[in-house]
Formats: structure tokens, sequence, C-alpha cells
């Protein structure tokens, strides 16, 4: 299908990143790899290489064979109600100090690549930004983005120290614009922040990943990913370690 037919046929919500900005959730047809039938080709939402399709408990994925992205099949993408509707259903709150926990197991290893005092932008910070309260407290100033729960464009519109991506990576649909404009909003040796949880390489396993099975969940990253990912981005990957986490920096 041409670009011309699939734009007669955009929502609101698919027209994102084309000559409108919509929350970069919000991406459906036009996400790349989108196809109007099983019979056509997957391509990578991130690189745009070919992804090899695989079933797992009735759910189609794509392997890519270039830079190690799975990701859900673009027809199976959930739409923006259900992704909020599920986003609601979250309990994360800074008074549970379990959570708290967890959430400054990764900031004890990102802080230090942190410049003092550095602008941070939560991107993707949920309906209760506990990252953001947690880093400043540490003497940081962050600035929250969200399309459902701190909705808006001010971000866009400057360069950040640090950009936080905390458990987002893995519910975007258009992984290589996001990461994209991301990359470009870094200021000189600011860092980019991700946390997300690495596929296990096993089939057996994948099959019975529990992150998998969050409907939410529409795309995972390996470490050799996110490597490839930095070289793209024109990024230094100063830390990528198991089970979750990367730290790249602007050279």
């Amino acid at each position: 299908m041409s670009l011309t037919s699939r734009l007669g046929t955009l929502s609101r919500i698919q027209a994102f990143y084309l000559k409108v900005r919509l929350p970069w959730r919000r991406v459906k047809a036009l996400a790349p790899g989108a196809r109007t039938s099983y019979a056509e080709p997957m391509e990578c939402r991130l690189c745009g290489g070919h992804a090899e399709d695989f079933v797992v408990a009735g759910t189609t994925y794509g392997r890519c064979a270039d830079c190690d992205y799975t990701g859900i099949d673009p027809l199976l993408l959930p739409s923006a109600a259900a992704e909020e509707a599920r986003y609601r259903l979250h309990n994360n709150s800074y008074e549970d100090e379990r959570f708290r926990t967890w959430i400054e197991s990764f900031l004890d290893i990102a802080v230090p690549f942190m410049k003092p005092g550095a602008a941070v932008l939560d991107f993707g910070s949920g309906p209760e930004p506990v990252p953001a309260r947690i880093l400043a407290t540490r003497g940081f100033t962050v600035t929250q983005y969200d399309p459902f729960f701190s909705p808006g464009d001010e971000w866009r519109s400057r360069t950040w120290d640090t950009i936080l991506v905390h458990e987002v990576a893995e519910h975007l649909a258009n992984p290589r614009a996001v990461f994209d404009e991301l990359a470009r909003l870094l200021a000189p040796g600011g860092v980019l922040c991700v946390r997300t949880r690495f596929p296990p390489e096993n089939p057996m396993e994948f099959a019975r990943w529990r992150y998998r099975m969050d409907s939410t969940h529409v795309g995972f990253f390996t470490e050799r990913c996110l490597r490839l990912l930095a070289k793209r981005l024109n990024l230094e990957p100063v830390l990528v370690a198991a089970p979750d986490r990367a730290v790249l920096q602007r050279r």
C-alpha cells in the first residue's frame, strides 16, 4: 500500500511523525513495519530491516536479524484507549518502599553518569512519577512528560542533560522515531538512561516470559540491540548491562 493511500485512512492517533507530532505511544498504521495483511513481510520498527515472523501463544512477533529488536506484529498494537486503561491499573506509589527501592536500584547506577544538578526529562513518567520525585530529592531539576498523564510539547523546545526512559521503551509502537528525537534533544555530554527488560534468547523461555505478557509491552531490546541503537544515534554506550539497563552518552 502506498503512503498516499495510507494517509487516506489515517485517524488522528495514527498521524504521528508525519506532519503532526502526536503522543509517542499512539502510532498505529504508519509505524514502520505496518502492513495491511499477514501476506506482507514484517519490517523492523527500530531499524527498518527484515523481521522474521514467529508465533508465541497465538501472538505474532518479528525478530530483526539486523538489530536484534523483537516487536509485536503492528496489526496487534493496542489502541490508545486500551493502553491508557492498562496504565491506570498500575499501583506504583512513592509510599511503597519496595517499589521505591526498585526504582532507586536503577537510579543509583544512572546518577554517576549524570551532571550534578542536571536538567532531566522523565520521558513517559506515567501516572505516578516516582523516579522524578526521587531525582528531585537528589538535587536534579526534573520535567515530566507522558502523553496520558503529563501531556504537552514544551519538552521538545530545549535540550536536556539527562533523558530518563524508565520502563517505557517496551511500550513504544514507533521506537525509531522516538529514539531519534530523544537523541537530538540531548545536550553535549548528556545521557540517555534506559531501563527495559532484556528478552531471553531461548524460544521456550521467551514463551514463558511474564514481561512479554503485558498487553502494552510491544517491543523488546537485547544488549546487542541497544549497542547498535547507540551506534546509529551517534551515542556512546557507556553502560549496557543485564537484566535491564543502559546509559548512552552524547559524544
